[in-house]
């Protein structure tokens, strides 16, 4: 059983543990236990062609995580994951086994008519 917090202790080597029955909480704090850090590069390019005063043709291309980055949408809940995969980083913070991720490298074309 787990404290009110519902957080894990972390033992005196960074080892997360249950904490012992009956205690007030975990002593691993809050937000520790995060994902990965975000970053994607997307990017616009568009041309126009002008037929008459009112009428022109876009011509479009987007890419979408250019660099193709993995990045991380959920993570394990389970604090048992970083103790097996031994997922603590050098700044002290906790992360878990990737359970879902964001989309991989996209592109995507298009033509719009403006009249």
């Amino acid at each position: 059983m787990q404290g009110t917090n519902e957080r894990p202790s972390v033992d005196a080597n960074g080892v997360l543990i249950i904490p012992p029955f009956l205690s007030t909480g975990g002593s691993l704090p809050r937000d520790y236990g995060i994902t990965h850090s975000y970053s994607s590069l997307d990017m616009r390019l568009t041309r126009t062609i002008r037929f008459t005063e009112h009428a022109n043709l876009e011509i479009i291309a987007e890419g979408f995580n250019l660099f193709n980055r993995f990045n991380e949408a959920a993570a394990s809940p389970f604090f048992q994951d970083v103790n097996a995969f031994n997922q603590r980083a050098p700044n002290g913070r906790y992360y878990s086994r990737p359970t879902a991720a964001f989309d991989p490298r996209q592109f995507q074309f298009g033509l719009k008519i403006n009249f």
